[in-house]
């Protein structure tokens, strides 16, 4: 009792220590105590602390944890790290060297190869093991979410980006490479998250809320650098702290509960859920072309995708409902030749039989 009261109080704690942080963090970056020179400390030191946390977070976390559950968060930790490895050399930079950071840079190194890492990671998730055709509906889900959120990504960063990049130097790669493996990214938390309990959906749930803010702090700063915009102070920053602190937050609130969903187990929010993204980049699509926009190839094929998906999902779902409903009817009664005997007169064919022994 006493340790389950401890760890309600740190799902309390952590969250109200990550919102504080946040605040305070954005507060400095919009009022710009110190100048900008002292946005930029604030900001860097900030914002390597925060990846730090994160890492430590994961790695107590897989201490606690036991197989999958531990490869996940130890694989995790290893991301966070290349990410505080990263954030330190941006650091280092600014603040050491007193220069711009050049892009690409050796901080690219870093925040690139965590990619692998939490894909890695998110793979080796409890939640990614399941049979059959909750594994293909959870499948469905991921692929209809994550192509939604490509197509948002380039509808409004990503488009502009391949136009106008030159694909043929690093710095152009390096660009492109951010958001299109936040899309991975995201797309395997989803599915993991559609494939767990409550109880171990909750600090996965603080995972794909920070690797979503993340993805868009990198759309935002790839766009922002293309249009020669950004600079360490910019608001994007509080991006990456959001991201940051709540994998810490889902770290620490992780009390070794991850159990995968058994068969069936699905609440109506995970069936309805895949297709408001899906509908949103329909939606954007619709009002690119009613607004007489440019709408290319990508995005006419993104939106044919998204519409079979759906459809495919929904055709499981009603195959899903049709079993379930066929195996659950109950066996109708067979009809004998005592039946109109039995129907007359209310006695059935065991009380006579009972009767006539007595």
């Amino acid at each position: 009792m006493g340790k389950r009261l401890a760890w309600g109080r740190r799902e309390l704690v952590a969250p109200a220590a990550a919102l504080s942080i946040t605040l305070l963090f954005s507060l400095w970056l919009v009022v710009r105590i110190g100048g900008n020179r002292g946005v930029h400390y604030f900001d860097d030191l900030v914002t390597a602390l925060a990846a730090l946390s994160a890492a430590l977070a994961c790695l107590f976390a897989a201490v606690r944890q036991r197989d999958a559950g531990r490869r996940f968060w130890a694989l995790l930790a290893s991301a966070l790290g290349a990410w505080t490895l990263a954030e330190v050399i941006w650091a280092v930079y600014e603040l050491v060297l007193q220069r711009a950071v050049p892009v690409p840079s050796w901080a690219d190194v870093g925040y690139l190869s965590a990619i692998p890492l939490a894909a890695a990671a998110l793979l080796c998730h409890p939640g990614l093991r399941l049979a059959g055709r909750d594994k293909l509906r959870a499948t469905l889900d991921g692929l209809a979410i994550g192509t939604a959120v490509l197509l948002l990504s380039w509808t409004f960063v990503l488009g502009s980006l391949w136009r106008h990049t030159d694909l043929t130097t690093a710095g152009g790669i390096v660009a492109l490479a951010y958001p299109f493996g936040d899309v991975l990214i995201i797309f395997l938390v989803i599915v993991s998250v559609r494939s767990v309990t409550s109880n171990g959906r909750r600090p996965l749930v603080w995972v794909l809320a920070g690797l979503s803010a993340m993805a868009i702090s990198d759309s935002s700063y790839a766009y922002l650098v293309e249009i020669g915009k950004y600079s360490t102070g910019n608001l994007v920053d509080v991006g990456w702290v959001v991201g940051y602190l709540a994998i810490a937050v889902g770290a620490t609130c992780d009390a070794g509960e991850v159990v995968a969903a058994p068969s069936g187990e699905a609440s109506l929010l995970s069936h309805v859920t895949p297709y408001f993204p899906v509908l949103l980049g329909l939606s954007v699509v619709t009002f690119e072309v009613e607004l007489h926009h440019h709408v290319d190839r990508f995005m006419w094929l993104a939106g044919l995708v998204l519409a079979l998906l759906a459809v495919s999902r929904q055709a499981i779902v009603l195959v899903d409902r049709r079993r379930e409903r066929f195996n659950g009817a109950p066996e109708p009664r067979r009809r004998t030749a005592w039946a109109p005997l039995e129907s007359a007169t209310g006695v059935s064919r065991d009380s006579e039989s009972i009767g006539g022994t007595t």
